[in-house]
């Protein structure tokens, strides 16, 4: 169970911890300690076949430390060996419509603004390529994929699409394209600087390869004080200036920096340049930044004051609980909030995780359809950009809890 170190000591809510590297900028002398967890899962989307090997899941601490001289916030307790993207890993978001209109419009805004049609694309981290076949279907282009967590043969694959199931290295440099690909997926790694690094060694000698990458966005997860997005496979969090300073310091020129999906994401577009010009005024944010990291330890706390004080209510009227929702949000919010036992099923819409466990929790994953005989009384909806979806598909099912969200549900004064 995870253990939230967010009590007050007569202290700085943000602790300076100097000697911690920033990933990014490589400064170590004003690093802050915003937020500490023990024990927390060591991957959250992982399908896991039963309640006795969720309950012994590998854990690791989480440390997120922030530096306020390029914005970036990483674990500094990250161990890249207890985490695995192999066999298991099943992220997929394409059952929803609401997901997949958003996908669906990145894509095409990326084939017309960069003049894409019949080109060719990589992506890095492409999962089981879902996008990469969408832009390249939209787009009739030819495209290249690497992800250790993708399954060869699970599919035939169109003609111009080959996926490597492994890492995208210095082996796979210079490359030969019009576009490169990189969703949710930097936020995973550790070493932010040798990352992009990499990235602008596949330009080579060519100046045609552009840059399109989507990570999180920091600066709603200070904002709302959500705990739940905050899990250890994400070794980096950004801002809009964290990313598009890491971005410029590896040689790149910011060509657009923009927050989607309901301001949870960050994209950003990019090109080679040994003389890059300003960054976009959206990266002017670390006087913003500053402010909401030392609010955050208690931002969080009331959160999570909240939400406990919620469950023993709803406990002790005797109410019925659901999540809908199994991925790392869920598996965030039900190990720090205390005992998943309050919760009577946790939903989800994608069939290849129905039917398997939560990391340390050990919830079961169950299909919508279970709510008809479980009738809870309350369902929290985990993404609230999902909450009209859900909604009408509960009301579909002649169900009418109260629903909620996480980040839409009052926050408590924290307990002292």
């Amino acid at each position: 169970m995870t253990s939230a170190n967010i009590t007050k000591d007569g202290e700085a809510s943000a602790k300076s911890t100097p000697g911690t590297i920033c990933p990014s900028c490589d400064q170590s002398g004003n690093t802050l300690s915003i937020y500490d967890l023990t024990c927390i899962p060591a991957q959250s989307t992982l399908l896991l076949p039963d309640r006795a090997t969720a309950l012994g899941f590998p854990t690791g601490d989480m440390a997120l430390c922030w530096c306020p001289e390029c914005g970036l916030a990483f674990n500094a307790r990250f161990d890249l060996a207890r985490v695995d993207y192999g066999t298991g890993y099943e992220d997929a978001q394409g059952g929803s419509p609401t997901f997949n209109a958003f996908v669906s419009d990145l894509a095409q805004g990326w084939i017309d603004r960069f003049d894409l049609k019949g080109g060719h694309l990589i992506e890095i981290g492409c999962g089981k390529g879902d996008f990469l076949r969408m832009i390249c279907a939209q787009g009739s282009c030819s495209g290249t994929g690497y992800d250790p967590a993708y399954v060869p043969g699970h599919s035939p694959e169109p003609d111009g699409l080959t996926f490597h199931a492994k890492d995208f290295t210095k082996a796979h440099v210079p490359v030969d394209a019009d576009f490169m690909i990189c969703r949710h997926t930097l936020e995973h790694i550790g070493d932010v600087a040798g990352f992009l690094n990499l990235m602008r060694q596949a330009v080579g000698d060519g100046a045609r390869l552009r840059f399109g990458v989507e990570v999180p966005d920091l600066r709603r997860i200070l904002i709302e004080g959500a705990f739940w997005d905050i899990y250890y496979e994400h070794a980096s969090y950004f801002t809009a200036g964290s990313l598009a300073r890491a971005f410029r310091q590896a040689g790149f020129n910011v060509i657009d920096l923009r927050r989607v999906y309901g301001e949870q994401y960050l994209i950003i577009e990019a090109v080679v340049s040994d003389q890059p010009p300003p960054l976009p005024e959206l990266a002017n944010d670390l006087g913003e930044t500053t402010k909401l990291v030392a609010e955050f330890r208690d931002t969080a706390r009331a959160r999570i004051d909240g939400w406990r004080q919620r469950f023993a209510a709803w406990c002790s009227a005797g109410q019925r609980v659901a999540l809908w929702g199994s991925g790392s949000k869920a598996v965030g919010f039900l190990t720090t909030v205390g005992d998943p036992r309050i919760v009577s099923c946790v939903v989800d819409i994608n069939p290849a995780r129905q039917g398997h466990y939560m990391p340390c929790c050990a919830a079961p994953i169950v299909a919508p359809e279970v709510l008809t005989a479980e009738r809870p009384d309350v369902v929290i909806v985990m993404n609230s950009i999902y909450r009209d979806e859900i909604a009408a598909q509960i009301a579909s099912m002649q169900l009418s809890p109260e629903i909620l969200t996480t980040d839409t549900a009052p926050k408590m004064e924290p307990t002292q």
